[in-house]
């Protein structure tokens, strides 16, 4: 049960790692759907403040739920469940996402496409993690212990790449730049740049 418990510690600090680093942005080809500077950072970080509190909480549920247990079975159904809700929400923020449209700049469409696909790639990475978790044998601990630790890998590169995307946008666009910097909704996420 270590290993188990050392893996929520491990997904808290990714969230909180994600969290500490950064967000994403929407999508959309041309400029007609495009949102004011101002209005794309509050829709976009106030989707993603959302995403990034719904995991801390289930990260702190999961870590409440291995605590009390030494049923594998029942361990890996929680983490399983844990992962599948990750995937689900993770799949709703790309909606929101996608829905804000490009910021109104010159390059927002640019910015728009590689932050949606950062999204995607750790919504594929929760996806990937489901199926290998579900996986995981239950009759053996240190078997199951060595199957999860490899899980967070991904999800971890990924998250990072969205929240270094994200404050890589403060050097393209003055105007963003100011926009972020002055969203209450996107403290959270933005570094000093």
């Amino acid at each position: 049960m270590r290993s188990v418990r050392t893996l929520v510690l491990l997904l808290s600090l990714v969230v909180l790692v994600f969290a500490a680093s950064g967000c994403g942005g929407g999508d959309g080809d041309d400029n007609s759907s495009a949102a004011r500077p101002q209005e794309w950072a509050a829709t976009v970080c106030g989707s993603l403040g959302d995403w990034v509190q719904s995991l801390q909480e289930d990260t702190q549920k999961l870590g409440t739920a291995m605590q009390d247990t030494s049923d594998l079975k029942t361990v890996k159904s929680t983490f399983v469940t844990f992962l599948e809700n990750a995937e689900n929400s993770s799949e709703e923020l790309i909606g929101k996402v996608k829905e804000t449209g490009p910021p109104d700049i010159e390059n927002g469409a640019e910015i728009q496409q590689t932050l949606v696909a950062d999204v995607e790639k750790v919504h594929q990475s929760f996806s990937q993690a489901v199926d290998k978790a579900n996986e995981l044998p239950t009759n053996n601990l240190e078997s199951f212990s060595k199957g999860v630790g490899p899980l967070s890998t991904d999800i971890q590169k990924n998250l990072a790449t969205v929240g270094k995307d994200f404050n890589e946008i403060k050097s393209q666009s003055s105007e963003l730049k100011d926009a972020i910097d002055t969203e209450p909704a996107c403290q959270q996420f933005a570094t000093a740049g």
